[in-house]
């Protein structure tokens, strides 16, 4: 192959390059995906009430005490009764709880958002909460 072949070829690629990355520019922007809340109804207890609660889990300390509270916020319009179930492991140990609660449907305000506050041994580490969620 001489050097103006490999001149020339060179010289096409690149106009394709540049051509093709000109028509990506002018090409329509896809479509955006539909939102979560126009993707996913409402959640239904009486199939799973599992997915109508939100968790969260935190640590906070009280002078030299430390705990982690487990939060539950129930998102649907039935009564729920959770049986949370959790083992904390630290630095310094680990600490078990078990407790019950009773949530409000999710119209009652404040009735429908709960904490759990347990004592653990140190903050940090890994938490691990179960819950077992029925109407009630």
């Amino acid at each position: 192959m001489s050097f103006a072949a490999v001149v020339r070829f060179a010289v096409i690629a690149l106009s394709l390059g540049f051509v093709c990355a000109a028509l990506a520019e002018d090409a329509p922007a896809p479509a955006a995906p539909p939102s979560a809340a126009q993707q996913s109804p409402a959640p239904d207890a009486a199939k799973d009430p599992q997915s109508c609660l939100a968790e969260t889990g935190d640590y906070v300390s009280h002078g030299s005490s430390v705990t982690y509270v487990i939060g539950i916020e129930n998102k649907c319009d039935k009564r729920l009764k959770c049986t949370i179930d959790a083992y904390v492991v630290g630095a310094k140990g680990p600490a078990s709880a078990h407790t019950i609660m009773v949530l409000g449907a999710a119209s009652s305000g404040a009735d429908a958002k709960k904490s759990y506050p347990m004592k653990v041994k140190a903050a940090g580490g890994t938490a691990q909460v179960s819950r077992d969620c029925r109407i009630f």
